[in-house]
């Protein structure tokens, strides 16, 4: 179903570099160490998890296999539960991958054969048809034209994606040619951030990459949308 999304994504480029092995366990167990992280390998695969805490709030990346048709190879899932403002619903995505989406959605819904679909979309296909792309001026240009935001409130995502989040989402790893294809999802949803990125390359830095932008748009939601006590 994904196969002209996944192409759209991953253009191939003349003179690409021949694959890159991936990080090896070992390297990546004394990695989580260093950064005092918990670590556990997926038995039987080359899955694994990393976990730790910002402020007393937990979260955890796994990596693991794909759930999304367009990411190729293994996925980087996370989850930190920063009991932030449950109200707020922004979403962030690499901007290819927007395009590719959109592009994917327009064609189910002018299709009369395919108009019965819309419940078996991927939920971020529904939040492309649901919120609109909301921007600033004050984020640099080539975040926008890396990235697009959708939300419910423009207020809450610009609260949200403050300036240090822009440049955690901007610190790809130096030399990682597939930086702009590279599939990548930040949502802050029901109170709790979630990451959602292929892993690719599957190195060390991608993953230091993926948790660093965790860590900044969790200490973002805690800081600038906390929750909200509700009158009863």
């Amino acid at each position: 179903m994904f196969d002209r999304i996944k192409k759209a994504i991953h253009k191939p480029e003349d003179g690409a570099a021949a694959p890159v092995a991936s990080a090896a366990p070992g390297a990546i167990a004394a990695w989580a160490v260093s950064q005092r992280l918990s670590y556990a390998a997926e038995p039987g695969s080359d899955g694994f998890g990393i976990g730790g805490d910002i402020d007393g709030h937990a979260w955890r990346l796994e990596c693991t296999a794909p759930s999304r048709e367009f990411i190729r190879g293994r996925e980087l899932r996370a989850r930190a539960d920063v009991d932030a403002n449950a109200e707020a619903a922004i979403m962030v995505m690499n901007r290819p991958l927007k395009e590719a989406l959109e592009t994917r959605a327009y064609s189910l819904y002018t299709d009369n054969l395919q108009t019965t679909m819309g419940t078996s979309l991927p939920e971020e296909m529904r939040w492309l048809a649901m919120f609109e792309e909301v921007g600033w001026s004050s984020a640099p240009d080539e975040f926008w034209r890396s990235y697009a935001v959708v939300a419910d409130l423009r207020e809450h995502g610009q609260l949200w994606v403050t300036p240090e989040v822009v440049a955690a989402l901007m610190d790809w790893p130096a030399g990682a040619a597939a930086q702009a294809q590279t599939p990548l999802i930040l949502m802050l949803l029901r109170g709790k951030v979630y990451l959602r990125q292929e892993y690719s390359p599957a190195q060390l830095p991608t993953l230091a990459y993926a948790t660093g932008v965790l860590k900044a748009a969790s200490a973002s939601a805690l800081r600038n949308l906390p929750a909200v006590d509700l009158p009863l």
